[in-house]
């Protein structure tokens, strides 16, 4: 009988696969780097539903989940960070009457817009490859001292990324993608802020 439970349970998961879960390094940094940030006092809002995003794909009968929020939030703040000369994080969505307290001369809203990774695994003559496809995408909107909209930025990140499958679950292999796409993003982020016409022209009316 003992067998036969053994047997059963063995043969459900084999038909189940495994599930892994990835939590993705939030210390990835942006390489791009701006000679003169923008002198302007920015406050960052983003939302809870960035900083819990995760994405998902299966490789065969087995499912990997990549915990991405944590490291976009983390890319967000280090790539703005970078664009202007102060940025303050807010814990809440920005009001006119927050941006006038904390002196601010922009408020900036983002969010995930779209976010998705594509596994696969190709088999070689000595070992297995974990291939990775994944792309990420984000919008900011930049809202002046009356929160009237100003500029409308979008920016995005894809990753490339095949690694030999030495480890039995994966889950290090596979993220090579994601964290390309991360860092890529950033890059975007800043190149996309910094070469924003109306964001720029913003320094004139704080002078």
């Amino acid at each position: 009988m003992n067998l036969l439970k053994y047997t059963v349970g063995l043969l459900a998961l084999i038909f189940v696969g495994c599930s892994y879960s990835v939590k993705m390094n939030p210390n990835i940094d942006p390489t791009a780097n701006i000679a003169n940030p923008i002198n302007l006092k920015v406050g960052l809002f983003i939302p809870e539903e960035t900083r819990t995003l995760t994405m998902s794909d299966k490789v065969g009968i087995n499912k990997y989940t990549f915990h991405v929020g944590e490291a976009v939030e983390s890319i967000l703040m280090k790539s703005t960070r970078r664009v202007f000369s102060n940025v303050e994080v807010l814990e809440s969505y920005p009001t006119q009457q927050m941006i006038a307290d904390r002196k601010l001369e922009l408020a900036v809203l983002a969010k995930v817009t779209s976010g998705k990774v594509s596994l696969n695994m190709e088999q070689g003559f000595f070992q297995a490859d974990a291939e990775g496809t994944t792309s990420i995408s984000v919008q900011l909107t930049a809202y002046d001292q009356e929160m009237l909209q100003i500029a409308l930025v979008t920016a995005s990140g894809m990753g490339l990324g095949s690694e030999g499958l030495f480890m039995a679950t994966g889950k290090e292999e596979y993220s090579a993608s994601v964290e390309s796409a991360l860092r890529n993003l950033g890059d975007d982020i800043v190149h996309q802020i910094y070469g924003n016409y109306d964001i720029r022209k913003r320094t004139e009316k704080s002078e």
